[in-house]
């Protein structure tokens, strides 16, 4: 109802009054929209990006400061974090994981200064320095708030090319992974504090939304898993700003001499960072990257963001995924240049499989990596056709998984990543993309693209379980595979 068109024919005085209650009614009558929750952070999203009711407000949000010195391999900053306490059970203390102390990270993270609510609290910190525990004055009570800020320290160590740094400075590349507390998950109820194995990834997180600030020096170029929103350069040093979420965690990687190149797909920015030596490298991933985003937007669903990194990493020849920034090992670059393909299209198809929907990666990590990896067959029969997509599965995983049984290490796809030994990645990639394979021999390949699609619409932003894919397998598949699971899982999903 648009009340300022309305046109009032009445004698003048009585007009007057009339029409001041007229128009004085349209701010009731029309009451003002309602705002927007993640308006701060709407730079980063699709333009079209929406989410259930309610489910913005259960959300974390960080806010972080960051100082970073590349020379000196050391960063400080404050941590302020708005805590919705969801569930129905109070929260008698809070745990934040401090990744980088972690004996395959090799570096240092310390926390002080802790307030809940405005009021010191005592810390301590536990699991061998991994984790900071916070006494609580007092349980935070379901459907509360919490406002908790402290301060934060760390170093990162110094290695050798070639060697696996994802976290530390090599190469010319300072990686930031995991650089600030983060709030642990839960698990069962109890907070999960397990030291993670050195194969696989250190942890799992719940959604959360985030505004960086990151003053660096001024001629470090940096990749980030959210967008920039301000850069304000005084001397040598810049601040930026970074705004991203709904996302699984914040990373940086930044170098002075990275190069760039970028290209739309979809209507997102896609930019790959690359070392000037490995130029025609990095146009090339950037072209794969871009493949794969489309693809995988057609057949699984939209890509949320409004920007996409493929970042050349100095992680030797493996692939790190984060939300929205894809790890590139640089031996890829160059020593590996065959595989660069391979590693961009499964490490973005975790964008899918990890960051929009979550699961326990350290217990149940076939359930991502296995569907990254299944994604590659989808990727190669829609770039190229299905012989090509054939030939992957021959050669990336049935040639893997036989030899793995040939030696006697074949095992089941269900166990937690500490559990596997010389085999992990041999049953947690290639079998678990031959169980989705033959997940699709059952099902026929439409009826699973839409088991695959309606997975990520359901759970998006959520942290899902083999229990919740099999049952919307039984839903939009009409098959109870059960037994299918139970022979590949090889435990109750």
């Amino acid at each position: 109802m648009e009340c300022w068109r309305r046109r009032l024919v009445v004698a003048p005085i009585f007009g007057l009054v009339l029409t001041l209650l007229v128009l004085g009614g349209c701010a009731l009558w029309e009451a003002a929209p309602p705002a927007d929750p993640l308006a701060e952070y709407r730079p980063a999203l699709r333009p079209d990006f929406t989410v259930a009711p309610g489910q913005v407000e259960a959300w974390p949000r960080y806010s972080i400061t960051l100082k970073i010195d590349p020379a000196g391999r050391a960063f400080t900053g404050t941590l302020e974090l708005t805590l919705p306490v969801a569930g129905a059970v109070p929260l008698d203390d809070l745990y934040f994981r401090l990744y980088p102390n972690l004996r395959q990270f090799g570096g240092s993270l310390t926390a002080s200064s802790v307030r809940v609510d405005g009021k010191t609290v005592n810390y301590s910190f536990e699991a061998e320095g991994t984790a900071l525990h916070v006494a609580l004055l007092a349980p935070l009570k379901p459907g509360s708030q919490a406002h908790i800020r402290l301060n934060f320290a760390g170093k990162t160590p110094q290695r050798a090319p070639g060697y696996y740094t994802v976290f530390g400075l090599s190469e010319d590349v300072l990686s930031l992974t995991s650089f600030y507390p983060i709030l642990a998950s839960r698990r069962d109820g109890k907070w999960a504090l397990e030291i993670a194995s050195p194969q696989g990834d250190v942890g799992f997180h719940g959604i959360a939304l985030y505004r960086v600030e990151v003053t660096a020096p001024a001629d470090q170029v940096i990749a980030a898993t959210g967008v920039q929103v301000l850069r304000a350069v005084s001397g040598d040093w810049a601040t930026m700003r970074y705004v991203q979420g709904p996302a699984r965690e914040f990373t940086l990687v930044l170098s002075p001499r990275f190069a760039t190149a970028e290209m739309d797909a979809y209507g997102a920015t896609v930019r790959s960072y690359f070392l000037p030596e490995d130029a025609e490298a990095g146009h090339v991933a950037l072209y794969h990257a871009v493949a794969a985003l489309r693809i995988f937007s057609d057949q699984f669903g939209p890509y949320p963001y409004r920007e996409m990194a493929v970042v050349q990493a100095p992680i030797s020849f493996y692939g790190m995924e984060f939300p929205g920034l894809n790890l590139i090992g640089s031996q890829v670059y160059n020593k590996h240049i065959n595989d660069l393909e391979d590693r961009v299209v499964h490490e973005v198809a975790h964008q899918w499989w990890y960051n929009q929907v979550g699961n326990d990666q350290t217990q149940i990590p076939w359930l991502d990596e296995g569907l990254a990896e299944w994604s590659m067959y989808v990727y190669y029969q829609g770039r190229y056709g299905t012989p090509a997509a054939e030939r992957l599965r021959r050669t990336r995983w049935e040639a893997a998984v036989q030899a793995a049984r040939q030696r006697g290490d074949d095992a089941p796809i269900g166990r937690p990543a500490s559990a596997y030994k010389n085999n992990y990645e041999v049953i947690i990639y290639g079998k678990s993309a031959l169980f989705f394979a033959a997940l699709r021999t059952e099902l026929g390949a439409e009826t699973f693209r839409r088991v695959l699609a309606a997975y990520v619409e359901r759970f998006r932003w959520r942290i899902a379980t083999p229990a919740d894919l099999q049952a919307v397998v039984k839903e939009v598949g009409g098959r109870d595979l059960s037994a299918l699971f139970a022979e590949w899982v090889g435990r109750e999903p």
